[in-house]
Formats: C-alpha cells, sequence, structure tokens
C-alpha cells in the first residue's frame, strides 16, 4: 500500500503520485482470481487496456492482496536501482516450490549476491567465447538433418538446439544423455497455474504431481553425474556442472549437492526454454518480412566462425526487436522488505508486492514510436536505456545468462539461414499463449524448407 513521508498509511486503492498529476492510482475492481487468471493467459491485452484506463501506474488485485503494477521506465529506475535488501522477489512464493529455497532466483540479500558471484563468471567472457564453438556444432548438427520440402515446426527446432547446447555446456554431457528425456518430460509437463496461484502447488493437483516426479528423476540423474564427475575428477572440463564442483566461496565452502541440483535446475529452465521460444519468434517475424529476412541472410552469410557469428549487429537487433514486441516473461516482480519511495512523497509499505509491466514499456509509444510495428532498425538507431528495454529484467537481479542467450541466438540464426532458405507454412502470425512461467507461440511456428544450400 502507499503512505505518505508522514506516515499516513492509505488503505484504500485510490490516490495520485506526486510529480505525476495526471495519474490516479486506481485499478480494476473485478475479483482478484479473475484478474490473476487474465495476467496469467491473457497479460498483453489486460496490460494494454488498464495502462489506458488506469495509468501506466495502477493497483492489481492478487490472491495475497493489492499489487502495484507499474509500466513506468523511471519507476523500474527506483526499483533497480534500490539497495538489494529493499526487496525480495515474488519467486520466493511462486517459485521456491519449482526450483527450490536455495535457487538463485530464489534467494535475496546477501546469500543471493554471494551466488550471482560464483554463478556469473561461468556465463560471460572467457568462458562464454569457449562456449561458442560447442554452440555453432550443436547448431550445425540440427540444421544438417532438415531436407528441401520438409515441413517441421520452429519452436521444435530450436528447442532440441537449445536444449542440446545445455546438456554439452551446462551439464557436459551428450544429447543423447538420460537427462534430455528426463528434462523434456519435466518442462512439457509443467503447468502455469502452479506459478500463478502457489496454493496448488500440492500433490493432490496432478501436473504438479507429476512435476515434481520428473523433477526427482532429474536430481537422481543428477546425483549420478556429480559422482562420475568427482570420482574422474578432470581438471580440463570446462562445462558449469564442473565449474560449478570446483569453484569456492569466500568462505572456502563448496556448493553442496542440494544446492548445484537447484542452481543448474534454474539455468534450464530459465535459460533453455527462453531462448527457444525467442528464437522461433524471431523465425516467424522475420520470415513474413522480406528485406528483414533478406538482411538477415546475407550477414548470416557473411560468418565463417562462432565468434563472428556471435557480433552480427542486425542479427542481434532482430532478437532485440523480437524480445520487446513479444517479450517472454512478462514482468519484474518484487516485494518490498521495508518501506520503499516509488515517487517523492510516495511511500510503499513493507509487504507491499510491485510488479514492473515489461509488456507495458515495450509497448510505450514514447519510448518505441509505432511500437507494434516490427522494425529491428530501431535497435541500430539507438541505445535504449536499462528501464526502457528490459526483457531480461534489471538491477541486481538481471538475468545471468543473458549475455550466454544472446550469444547463443546469434549463432543459431546465423547457422541456420546460411546453410538453408525457409518459408512460413500459417498465413497468420502465432499467438502468445501461456505456457509456464514463459509467453510462447500457440502454434509452435510451422516453417518449410524451401531450399537446402549446404
Amino acid at each position: 500500500m502507499l503512505a505518505s513521508r508522514s506516515g499516513r498509511a492509505r488503505r484504500d486503492l485510490v490516490g495520485t503520485l506526486v510529480g505525476m498529476p495526471s495519474l490516479t492510482l486506481s485499478g480494476p475492481r473485478r475479483p482478484a482470481l479473475a484478474q490473476m487468471l487474465e495476467y496469467a493467459f491473457r497479460p498483453e491485452t489486460q496490460v494494454q487496456r488498464n495502462i489506458v484506463r488506469y495509468g501506466h501506474a495502477h493497483w492489481m488485485k492478487g490472491l495475497l492482496g493489492p499489487i502495484l503494477a507499474t509500466a513506468s521506465p523511471e519507476h523500474a529506475k527506483r526499483v533497480f536501482a534500490a539497495d538489494p535488501d529493499t526487496f525480495e522477489t515474488f519467486a520466493a512464493v511462486s517459485l521456491k516450490g519449482v526450483f527450490g529455497p536455495r535457487a538463485v532466483i530464489v534467494t535475496h540479500g546477501p546469500e543471493h549476491k554471494r551466488q550471482r558471484k560464483l554463478l556469473t563468471p561461468p556465463l560471460h567472457g572467457p568462458r562464454l567465447r569457449a562456449f561458442g564453438e560447442q554452440m555453432r556444432e550443436v547448431a550445425v548438427e540440427h540444421v544438417s538433418r532438415l531436407r528441401t520440402g520438409q515441413r517441421f515446426l520452429a519452436h521444435e527446432l530450436t528447442t532440441e538446439f537449445t536444449l542440446d547446447v545445455i546438456l554439452r555446456t551446462v551439464f557436459g554431457v551428450s544429447a543423447s544423455s538420460e537427462l534430455r528425456a528426463i528434462l523434456l518430460g519435466m518442462l512439457e509437463g509443467f503447468s502455469p497455474l502452479a506459478v500463478f496461484m502457489p496454493q496448488i502447488q500440492r500433490p493432490w493437483f496432478p501436473p504438479w504431481r507429476r512435476f515434481l516426479a520428473a523433477r526427482a528423476a532429474f536430481e537422481a540423474a543428477l546425483d549420478r553425474l556429480i559422482a562420475e564427475r568427482r570420482r574422474t575428477k578432470d581438471d580440463a572440463r570446462s562445462d558449469v556442472l564442473s565449474l560449478l564442483l570446483a569453484v569456492r566461496y569466500d568462505d572456502g565452502s563448496a556448493m553442496d549437492d542440494d544446492e548445484i541440483h537447484q542452481q543448474l535446475l534454474t539455468m534450464l529452465i530459465a535459460g533453455h526454454e527462453t531462448t527457444a521460444i525467442t528464437l522461433a519468434w524471431v523465425l516467424d517475424y522475420a520470415l513474413r518480412r522480406p528485406a528483414v529476412l533478406a538482411r538477415l541472410e546475407g550477414e548470416a552469410r557473411s560468418a565463417s566462425d562462432a565468434e563472428a557469428m556471435a557480433k552480427l549487429p542486425f542479427t542481434g537487433a532482430v532478437i532485440d526487436e523480437t524480445m520487446r514486441i513479444a517479450p517472454i516473461v512478462t514482468d519484474v516482480p518484487r516485494v518490498t522488505r521495508m518501506p520503499f519511495e516509488i515517487e517523492p512523497g510516495f511511500v510503499l509499505e513493507k509487504g507491499t508486492p510491485i510488479i514492473v509491466l515489461i509488456e507495458g514499456i515495450h509497448r510505450d509509444p514514447t519510448i518505441y514510436p509505432d511500437p507494434s510495428t516490427f522494425r529491428p532498425e530501431r535497435f541500430l538507431e539507438k541505445k535504449f536505456s536499462p528501464t526502457e528495454f528490459l526483457p531480461f529484467g534489471g538491477g541486481h537481479r538481471r538475468c545471468l545468462g543473458a549475455a550466454f542467450s544472446e550469444h547463443e541466438g546469434r549463432i543459431f540464426l546465423a547457422t541456420l539461414l546460411s546453410r538453408v532458405e525457409l518459408e512460413t507454412v500459417s498465413p497468420t502470425p502465432s499467438k502468445r499463449v501461456r505456457r509456464n512461467v514463459t509467453m510462447g507461440p500457440d502454434d509452435g511456428v510451422p516453417l518449410r524448407v524451401k531450399r537446402v544450400l549446404v
């Protein structure tokens, strides 16, 4: 809730933010369950309607109480720049049961900072560049199986590619590993309702029961892999699992097996699926725009190795524009752990949920003129601030795998479009639907191979 500096509580859901006199802080009156279900399954529609009716900042009714929703870059800046101890994440409630209480996506404060310090190096800098050639090799393996005239779903291809990249670079195993089937089963059996309604994360809910069984199988397989790594002790291995087994916290302690389970599960679900969906959307948008496709293909054929592919500027702009217009994750959620001044003179009380609406900011016409138009060139013409373009979140909790995903995406697209010519099959673009935490294409993006070039 909002309170003034004098401490006078505002117990209602209507107020005015100082400095934005035209913005009334109100919100829809529909029941909390109805609002949460719509936000879960039709966030784009709900967010845009609420912004028009109630302003960039407004209240939503959540199952646990009021939620401040904001599509203001200034509010996002305040949230991202705040001391890390100011907030905990919604994940502490909604995702703790999915990933575990020690997963980096769930923790906050000193523990979160300590974990990020250990988890960041394997996904950035020299390590990331070393993974580039492995990414290219995996892409070549998958693209080489395509044949002229073949029909396929883009999302299936990109999912297989990103999963095999995760298996090779993170787990250090081949695509034929038993982990592959286990991971696919765990991802496909997960219900989005369990995220937005954590109250049903109970064994009596069949999808949750199936997820728990798949997660147990994952942990058992990972335990065998960890035991094998410790037994062989190969210092030359550079996969993320081996690195995590070797690194130490500042006090000299190592990650225990339970924490490794939770961090790798987070990398799998948060990293693999988001990249796969983004790449499927890229193909859906690009193949419907001949000028964009021609420029992408030309750039792809100019790159001869993974390092060059990872630096392709227009390919990067297409990926960014795709993440802008169809963000995979719809918001950045937080819960205040102490009073927090969201606007001069107005303070959110401790325990107030706040969500920064990626959906709203990415469609703001004052930031992105003609926001419904897919125009990658905007990312070559201007560098947007971290509170104007935030597909990976922001602040001290920005996605650890952002650089990994961007690297992987450019390499895959360059490999694919330099080796085959593709065309769409469906006359209309795919629709966005909720998969779990993420939003993806409803039909998988059906495509056809016009011609194999290599």
